[in-house]
């Protein structure tokens, strides 16, 4: 099954895809396959080594039959678990269902963050706070919790999609934002401050759309060029950012997502699933439509 694989993508080894599927087609009716392919195979293979390691060469050739049934098992598992990923993905635009978190080859923002995760049976679900900006309708019977950063670009490659959501729901879900700290993410904790800053001044919105704009560039002469640009108190906000008066509320929501479980940014909370990354609108979609009916 391997070399009929094989043959689909490589001219190499597409001579050898119908001498295969003869041979795959014999073996599993019980027939001995007599094209010769498996003993060629076998020649190849242990020729190969033979090369490196007469020792190892003539390990393989001895028990040829068992390692060749061993390979043909981990591509049975492989092809498995790819079908599962491809239909999740088809599903939810992840590897994984929504309720799990884990590397996905199509979403290289999981899996890779350096945060450490603590065990589930210690995770605590996030809370909804006062202090923390909501964007959309204040009434809407929904809250998503989001833990991002104005640093990450996958954070930022969400945020049509929460429009997104905004308007389709038309005041039925909103999202509270909360900042999360990944070590690599330079100014993540400085931008979280400057944003907590512009809230204090009502310009939270702005502010927080600018940063995603100037993502590349932050840093303190960007933060003032922001305030200037959106029209703050650029004295009061440069004394609330020079004095990091809001560190200690960016420090609490990280450790608020560190004690949930939050593995990357973004992480969205609804009710008690999470969506890790920048997913697409359908994922979202399913679950908040279970929400709500609850």
């Amino acid at each position: 099954p391997i070399f009929a694989f094989l043959g689909i993508f490589s001219v190499k080894y597409r001579k050898l895809t119908r001498d295969s599927l003869d041979c795959l087609f014999k073996t599993v009716t019980l027939r001995k396959c007599t094209s010769g392919l498996d003993d060629r195979i076998k020649a190849d293979v242990t020729g190969s080594i033979l090369k490196y390691s007469p020792k190892l060469a003539k390990f393989t050739y001895r028990n040829y039959k068992l390692l060749s049934w061993l390979v043909i098992i981990l591509f049975i598992w492989s092809a498995y678990y790819s079908a599962i990923g491809i239909y999740n993905y088809s599903q939810y635009g992840n590897c994984n269902p929504p309720d799990e978190v884990g590397f996905c080859m199509f979403d290289p923002g999981t899996g890779v963050s350096e945060v450490e995760i603590i065990p589930e049976d210690e995770q605590v679900s996030p809370t909804l706070e006062e202090n923390d900006f909501i964007i959309g309708p204040e009434d809407a019977e929904l809250t998503i919790i989001q833990f991002g950063s104005f640093s990450c670009p996958y954070t930022k490659k969400a945020e049509p999609i929460l429009q997104e959501v905004i308007d389709y729901y038309e005041g039925k879900v909103n999202f509270q934002v909360k900042s999360f700290i990944i070590p690599w993410h330079n100014q993540s904790l400085e931008s979280g401050v400057a944003a907590n800053c512009a809230k204090e001044q009502g310009m939270y919105t702005e502010y927080h759309k600018q940063l995603f704009t100037y993502q590349k560039f932050l840093g303190n002469e960007t933060f003032k060029q922001i305030a200037k640009n959106i029209g703050l108190n650029e004295t009061l906000f440069w004394e609330c950012y020079s004095s990091m008066k809001y560190k200690q509320e960016v420090l609490d929501d990280a450790e608020m997502g560190r004690m949930a479980g939050v593995p990357g940014t973004p992480t969205f909370f609804i009710g008690d699933q999470k969506i890790v990354g920048p997913k697409p609108f359908k994922t979202f979609k399913k679950i908040i439509n279970k929400e709500l009916k609850k």
